[in-house]
């Protein structure tokens, strides 16, 4: 069986880095499929245009943003990345997105990702 990549790509001092990491242990589990989860830091804007890097988190399996409708996204950047679930705004994607996409399912009602420029990022901090 191959074993599967998950990466969490944040920038430092996002406050939803522990949230996204434990939601994708735990889709992992939920999912029972093999997998690697590994935290990939993007430091400068260069590098999230270079990275496609939608805001902090964003989570990936084997390359591929969980939330499909982000993949035509054009946002790169150092911001916060919030993620509209059930008619709420969360800041990591729910452990279903990411074990659906571990199990190669569509997730049908997966709403589009809401990139913010400017939100507060935690501590009274701007990104």
């Amino acid at each position: 069986m191959q074993i599967r990549e998950v990466e969490v790509l944040v920038f430092d001092g996002c406050p939803n880095v522990e949230v996204a990491l434990d939601r994708a242990h735990a889709a992992v589990a939920t999912a029972n499929v093999p997998a690697n989860v590994r935290v990939v830091r993007v430091h400068d804007d260069e590098e999230a245009k270079r990275l496609r890097f939608l805001g902090s988190p964003t989570v990936r399996v084997d390359g591929v943003d969980i939330d499909l409708p982000a993949e035509d996204g054009d946002l790169f950047g150092l911001r916060c990345r919030l993620y509209s679930v059930d008619g709420r705004l969360e800041g990591a994607p729910p452990i279903a997105w990411i074990a659906s996409a571990l199990r190669s399912e569509t997730m049908n009602g997966a709403a589009p990702h809401v990139p913010t420029a400017g939100c507060v990022c935690g501590e009274g901090e701007r990104r």
